[in-house]
């Protein structure tokens, strides 16, 4: 996901639109489950990819390209996971999803994605029960990453037009959050939390979260 994130951001600025990094988790009654990294350009994908040769290298936009077949190879190491599909369409789509039998697995997969070593004493990714959810604010280390790039814009306004979603879609009623940025679909299922990059530069936010259900 760090790959991912950090190879689209050089095409992802070039446009004045509203583009989404979206992360989509659905929990099965067993706690097992689906999850989807996945950004789509739209009709501007074909125009991203075409115009992005005027200010990167080809290595870097085959890198792109090929980065979800890429990021499934890695994926396909790991014990426990399932069903791995790469996405890359000329419309624009870029997606990696999978199944896990277990949130251990997708701790491991999330962490290897990142290629970040996880200390025995630092808590999980995520954790998932019968009832409860717990997501890790993972924000400084995307930050982290994004900063990097920030020397790059001409214009840091655009930071604005870039979001992340996180969408859990869970077995039953979530009866409450902690993060009160989420927002909860009418049959109270489906829980998102948004967020600009803009914001997510910002030291006090937070893309963690409780959910018990």
């Amino acid at each position: 996901m760090k790959k991912l994130f950090i190879l689209l951001l050089p095409v992802i600025f070039l446009f004045n639109s509203c583009i989404e990094i979206v992360e989509e988790i659905t929990i099965n009654p067993d706690q097992s489950g689906n999850v989807s990294f996945y950004m789509d350009l739209g009709t501007l994908g074909g125009i991203a990819m075409n115009m992005g040769e005027n200010y990167m290298q080809g290595s870097l936009l085959n890198q792109i390209k090929t980065l979800p077949e890429t990021t499934a190879g890695i994926l396909k190491g790991i014990n426990g996971l399932s069903n791995i599909k790469p996405i890359t369409n000329k419309k624009g789509l870029y997606s990696i999803s999978f199944d896990f039998k277990n949130y251990r697995q997708l701790n491991d997969a999330i962490y290897k994605l990142f290629d970040v070593k996880k200390h025995f004493y630092e808590p999980g990714y995520i954790k998932i029960n019968k009832r409860k959810i717990i997501k890790k604010n993972y924000a400084p280390v995307l930050r982290l990453f994004v900063k990097k790039y920030q020397d790059q814009l001409k214009d840091k306004s655009i930071l604005k037009l870039l979001s992340y979603k996180t969408i859990f879609h869970l077995p039953k009623e979530v009866k409450r959050f902690s993060n009160k940025k989420s927002t909860l679909s009418t049959d109270k299922k489906t829980l998102e939390l948004k967020c600009s990059l803009e914001e997510l530069l910002s030291a006090g936010t937070n893309v963690g979260n409780k959910i018990i259900y």
